[in-house]
């Protein structure tokens, strides 16, 4: 298992879309001062689409795309990126600056960018982008948050969500070579959650990320499974355990990989077997969730091909 395992990239976009107030309180807390929250925030996944639609990288992005209101009653959209790459990331200022611009030209809305660097570069802090040439030139800046600059007493003195989530992404890097490590660090995160005072919905959502991003080998899996029931047990937990949770979640999974395969079987006469076996081996939810979509709409298997290509560039 490589550091690629980890699921760093829909942790961080679940945990955002779920907890979005906590994540800007967090991060970024004048700018949390300046929202109105009484007005509940939008999410623009399809706005984020056509936004990053002329992007020529092959790389998935853990990008989210919201909108707010400010306490002057002002609408603002707030592009937020999550960078969990370890080497340097050239492209990274001018894709920021792409993304912004866009925004702007497409829907004539002004944006706010955040970024979230997750690397292992302390040195590494990109924050704005610009070109020109004397007096004629453009510059864009956006706000930077290093993971790296928490201390551990301050992530584990905060009842932030993120705190959380912010701990399990650090002890995720620094496990990437020692996966039994790993294993004994997910379960010294997770078993204090339920001693922490959350709502058994907050439980839940939690164990879920962290179980996604702290990725282990089915043996080690299993190891901290058995472990996480027993503790429920003892607790005598009055509702449904996370490890049910996540067993629904891969019968949900699926029955969208074989609602794709059957739709595209009734529409196609049948399907490659090639095809089907990509298709049985994607678990991202939103990846099966995009193609279910395309299989209705596709008009041949060449497109569903070419659709499943782009969605595993590194298939």
């Amino acid at each position: 298992m490589t550091e690629t395992t980890a699921n760093y990239d829909q942790t961080w976009k679940e945990a955002i879309s779920q907890y979005f107030e906590d994540f800007i309180q967090f991060f970024y807390p004048n700018l949390h001062k300046k929202i109105d929250w009484s007005k509940t925030p939008i999410s623009l996944d399809k706005e984020l689409e056509q936004i990053t639609a002329a992007s020529q990288s092959k790389k998935r992005y853990a990008d989210k795309l919201f909108q707010v209101w400010l306490l002057n009653n002002e609408i603002i959209w707030i592009l937020i990126h999550i960078e969990v790459q370890s080497q340097y990331d050239q492209e990274f200022n001018q894709r920021m600056y792409i993304y912004n611009y866009r925004s702007f030209d497409l829907f004539n809305k002004p944006v706010i960018s955040l970024a979230i660097l997750g690397d292992e570069n302390r040195k590494w802090r990109p924050n704005s982008y610009e070109y020109g040439l004397d007096d004629s030139f453009v510059k864009m800046q956006f706000s930077i948050v290093k993971l790296l600059d928490y201390e551990w007493e301050e992530l584990t003195a905060s009842d932030n969500v993120f705190a959380i989530i912010v701990i399990a992404h650090l002890k995720t890097k620094a496990t990437t070579k020692n996966l039994s490590e790993r294993e004994q660090w997910k379960w010294n995160i997770v078993r204090p959650l339920y001693q922490q005072g959350l709502t058994r919905l907050d439980i839940i959502n939690l164990v879920k990320f962290i179980d996604k991003m702290m990725t282990l080998p089915p043996p080690l899996q299993t190891e901290f499974n058995d472990k996480l029931e027993q503790h429920e047990k003892e607790l005598n937990m009055p509702f449904i355990s996370p490890i049910e949770e996540m067993a629904e979640e891969k019968g949900a999974r699926k029955a969208c990989q074989n609602n794709i395969i059957k739709i595209l079987a009734n529409r196609f006469d049948s399907v490659p077997e090639l095809m089907s076996n990509y298709i049985h081996k994607i678990e991202d939810m939103t990846i099966l969730e995009n193609l279910l979509l395309g299989s209705v709409s596709i008009n041949s298997l060449e497109e569903m091909q070419k659709l499943i290509d782009a969605e595993l560039p590194d298939k």
